[in-house]
């Protein structure tokens, strides 16, 4: 309907980062500032990335089962990190476990 956008707002949930996925963000965000000309860029896509998931939680790749948890992961494109967390349904909540550079060999422990 024109003029309607009510169909449109979708409810965040909230987000919760974990603290090995915080320690992990932020080693990141200072490696990136420390070695790239573009030292905005990582906090940039990764918040754009947050907001995403918080908001259409589902949208993430399912990445793999672990303690009883479906664990997604969305690739932040330009900066080749993944971020990987478990949406909650029953606490209306994302915990975000991972914060780990998709150019490392392996996937994190999760």
């Amino acid at each position: 309907m024109p003029g309607s956008t009510s169909s449109s707002i979708e409810s965040a949930v909230k987000l919760v980062l974990l603290e090995e996925a915080q320690q992990q963000f932020e080693e990141e965000d200072a490696w990136w500032r420390e070695n790239r000309d573009a030292k905005e860029l990582f906090i940039d896509e990764f918040s754009a990335v947050l907001g995403r998931i918080s908001s259409m939680p589902e949208v993430g790749q399912r990445y793999r089962r672990t303690h009883g948890k479906l664990i997604q992961r969305m690739l932040m494109m330009k900066t080749r990190c993944h971020v990987y967390y478990f949406h909650d349904q029953a606490q209306d909540a994302v915990e975000v476990h991972s914060v780990w550079g998709a150019r490392k060999k392996r996937g994190p422990k999760l």
